[in-house]
């Protein structure tokens, strides 16, 4: 399994990966605080899930764009949201997106192992 954790903030990131990486050990997991980085190695790599914050810091809906972005290179990935931003503020979007998951922060590994245990897509 091939997981992009993607969030402008250094500890936010820190936090993400070392979460993902106790949830999901046998992953190859790719930390980027800039997503356009992340969309090229993606290209490259692949990617079967993606955490992402829905304010990475840039225009507004930033995350959203990016996480669109993504699908549209791998159509069967799951989108996890992971942000400060309640459900009610991008239900439309992420719904419409059909995002596999969203954890409102701060989160406890347990909330993120049971998104994992029921990704919208199977993922190797």
């Amino acid at each position: 399994m091939t997981i992009f954790c993607v969030d402008r903030s250094p500890l936010g990131l820190m936090d993400l990966k070392r979460k993902v990486k106790s949830v999901r050990p046998d992953a190859v997991i790719y930390a980027c605080r800039d997503p356009e980085k992340a969309l090229q190695l993606a290209e490259r790599e692949g990617c079967d899930v993606l955490l992402t914050e829905i304010d990475l810091g840039g225009p507004e809906r930033e995350g959203l764009d990016f996480a669109m972005r993504m699908q549209a290179i791998h159509p069967a990935i799951n989108v996890i949201f992971v942000t400060t931003y309640s459900e009610s503020d991008y239900a439309r979007d992420v719904i419409q997106m059909r995002a596999s998951g969203f954890l409102r922060k701060p989160y406890k590994q347990q909330q993120l192992a049971e998104e994992f245990a029921n990704l919208r897509h199977a993922a190797t």
